[in-house]
């Protein structure tokens, strides 16, 4: 295991994170803003490469990639057609934070009934032109933890199932924390990392370096977000997404959502952040969103 100096020496720690810091802090207490726990050398399993990137069909990618470049916000509308949709909270600073931490729900037993539908939720891209999103994933014969990579393969870069290990490692009263940080600002290099409850230390997940295909500037004043995103095609005997009764009796959530802005943590709030409104999503009779804590923490249930 490496030492905390010699990952700040190979830029792998968060940038306004020292290496004294790290050794010694404690993971943080509920509501509290992240403590810098040991940050490890460890890689978290998972599946990268071309294997990785089939994990979506190329319609989807492609499908992914064109509703996140057009500035993403869109309306949670009651629309009966086929949806790419999105519910969010949008953290603010497009070039100021150099890194984010969100507390996500897992739900392994959730499967799309439709093949090709994709329930994202929560899915965290941090502001601050980051080069990883996290995204929480259930299709119709997986359920899988997620980074896209922004920066190098605009695909899914690495993925890691939430089978027994995984949730034993890395879960704790049915949530994983996630980090995704700037470790290298001049090469805008970002690491993903999630909380390993077991070692009480962050585990290395997944870095990119670069910019997105619009130079770093990917939704200009949009900054980040953590979503509830859908991709579902219409039921025509409920005349609903499928996924509104795919989701029936769950329920997703992100909360304690943090921004590492001038070295210190900051809860996004009104001041530099911006939620969709509360209510009916998707056209989904019960699905239903709601900002729990203006703006660092949501939560959507079916009812």
């Amino acid at each position: 295991m490496f030492s905390a100096l010699v990952l700040a020496v190979l830029g792998l720690l968060p940038a306004g994170v020292t290496p004294a810091t790290a050794a010694g802090a404690a993971h943080h207490a509920p509501n509290d803003p992240p403590s810098p726990a040991p940050y490890s050398s460890h890689l978290v399993p998972g599946v990268t490469g071309s294997a990785a990137a089939k994990l979506l069909t190329p319609a989807q990618r492609d499908d992914y990639m064109k509703q996140h470049y057009a500035h993403l916000k869109q309306s949670a509308s009651a629309s009966p057609a086929p949806v790419h949709q999105f519910w969010a909270i949008y953290p603010s600073g497009t070039d100021t934070p150099t890194a984010t931490d969100a507390h996500h729900t897992v739900t392994p037993s959730l499967r799309t009934s439709n093949s090709g539908d994709v329930v994202y939720a929560p899915t965290l891209y941090p502001a601050g032109n980051a080069c990883i999103e996290n995204t929480t994933a259930y299709e119709n014969n997986t359920a899988v933890i997620w980074a896209w990579d922004w920066c190098n393969s605009y695909t899914v870069g690495k993925y890691t199932a939430m089978d027994a290990n995984f949730q034993a490692t890395y879960t704790k009263n049915g949530s994983y924390e996630v980090q995704i940080t700037k470790t290298n600002a001049s090469t805008n290099q970002w690491t993903m990392w999630l909380f390993n409850y077991s070692t009480n230390k962050w585990d290395n997940y997944f870095q990119s370096a670069g910019y997105d295909k619009n130079n770093g500037t990917q939704s200009p004043n949009v900054g980040g977000w953590d979503a509830f995103e859908v991709y579902s095609a219409n039921n025509p005997s409920t005349n609903q997404p499928y996924i509104c009764a795919d989701t029936a009796n769950d329920s997703f959530s992100a909360t304690q959502i943090w921004q590492l802005v001038n070295g210190s943590w900051k809860a996004p709030d009104s001041s530099d952040s911006a939620a969709d409104a509360n209510g009916a999503i998707f056209g989904c009779t019960h699905l239903n969103a709601k900002v729990t804590t203006a703006n660092s923490a949501w939560t959507v249930s079916n009812p």
